[in-house]
């Protein structure tokens, strides 16, 4: 089902290769500078013009990105790929980690200084709201760069990878905004124990960086057409949980039972991120557990089947015992269960018998005090004579004549 105009939108939006996402997340990082500007060349002096300075550089880096990554996807687009268009070697991550320590410097500027100062009863429009409204902007930020760092389809393994790696990010800036809110407050502030101001700075800093991380890690990995292991995607997810919920929640907690502050229902946000986190590690795990036991199961299963009787006897020739020795009387065949077998040594170790052997045994074996032995030789060559003539194998020309000292003529 398509709304009016809908079809419309998305042909001007595909003609203009997704340049309006790129030119809102230009627009909107210019916004935020220029409000965290005003706010420190108001209460502070000209002396924070030096920020300009800063901002420039962090535009130029997000233009560049920009430019690098729709570049990519275009090239693609061209030489007809079909494979997912993805920006390789994007520098998002690059552009994120400078603007966000940028906010996070001004922020902790305008926190230190003089939030506790700003009171939205006086009338004024840059207030304790505007200044929240203002750093959680970096969550549109965010998402808007996200968003054009990559042109994987909708319900593909990469969209579905590049969700699963930065789903949380946005709700955890606004997280953070949020917990800042008991700075603006000065009575509340007063009452805060020694360190606890630093450690709710420190924490907000961190988070507003964090998301680099993902960037970086969907980068190396071309948004998806390299995948990461599933160990890997589980530290991500447990190094969110470390650094940006647990924090969170301690510090609403200590708010809320040690100083009776008031809390918000990210609270219940944080609990969820936490559970839901190791729910699924734990899903993860349990599913592999299965699958290894389901093959060795089947490998075991495998094993205990009876054997077909080609199995048994390609079994036998490939690992069969050694032949018996024979002792006494017992003649090789017999020894070995009927079954010809190689010459036996003396000792009962087997030797190696070549058909020169077989046939110089059966000249061996002729009579020689009268007549031919008409016996066949063992590989089935022709009725082999003797008298009066040498003994020749017709396969390898050995010649074989009796001893001169036996008298080979009829008594």
């Amino acid at each position: 089902m398509s709304f009016p105009g809908c079809s419309l939108c998305v042909r001007v939006c595909t003609s203009l290769q997704d340049w309006p996402a790129a030119v809102m997340c230009m627009g909107v990082a210019l916004l935020q500078m220029a409000v965290l500007n005003y706010y420190l060349i108001h209460h502070l002096g000209i002396s924070h013009l030096t920020w300009l300075a800063f901002d420039a550089i962090n535009i130029t880096l997000l233009v560049i990105s920009i430019h690098q990554a729709r570049s990519a996807i275009i090239q693609d687009k061209k030489q007809g790929s079909d494979t997912t268009r993805i920006a390789s070697g994007s520098m998002g991550w690059v552009a994120w980690f400078f603007m966000s320590i940028s906010v996070a410097a001004k922020s902790v500027v305008i926190f230190h200084f003089f939030s506790d100062d700003l009171d939205e009863s006086s009338g004024t429009f840059f207030g304790p709201n505007t200044l929240k409204t203002t750093i959680a902007l970096g969550s549109c930020t965010f998402l808007l760069l996200l968003i054009t760092q990559h042109d994987a389809p909708a319900g593909s393994d990469g969209r579905r990878y590049i969700e699963e790696l930065t789903g949380t990010v946005v709700f955890d800036i606004l997280d953070t905004v949020d917990i800042l809110e008991v700075l603006f407050d000065s009575d509340d502030r007063s009452n805060l124990w020694d360190g606890l101001e630093e450690f709710i700075l420190a924490v907000a800093v961190l988070n507003l960086v964090l998301p680099t991380v993902p960037l970086f890690t969907l980068a190396k990995s071309k948004f998806g057409q390299k995948k990461l292991s599933v160990k890997l995607v589980h530290g991500h997810r447990i190094l969110l949980v470390l650094v940006v919920n647990i924090p969170n929640l301690l510090i609403r907690f200590l708010l809320w039972h040690g100083l009776s502050t008031g809390i918000s229902p990210f609270t219940l946000k944080n609990i969820l991120a936490i559970s839901l986190t190791f729910y699924d590690i734990f899903e993860q795990n349990k599913e592999e557990m299965e699958e290894r036991k389901g093959k060795e199961e089947k490998y075991q299963s495998q094993d205990s089947q009876p054997k077909s009787n080609n199995e048994r006897v390609r079994d036998s020739r490939a690992g069969s015992k050694p032949p018996r020795p024979f002792h006494g009387n017992v003649s090789p065949m017999e020894a070995d269960g009927g079954v010809e077998s190689p010459k036996y040594a003396p000792n009962g170790f087997s030797s190696t018998e070549t058909s020169s052997d077989r046939h110089r045994e059966n000249g061996r074996s002729k009579d020689h005090y009268g007549g031919e032995n008409n016996r066949r030789n063992h590989d089935g060559s022709e009725t082999i004579s003797s008298e009066g003539s040498d003994t020749v194998d017709d396969r390898d020309g050995y010649s074989w004549r009796p001893p001169s000292d036996v008298n080979t003529t009829s008594v």
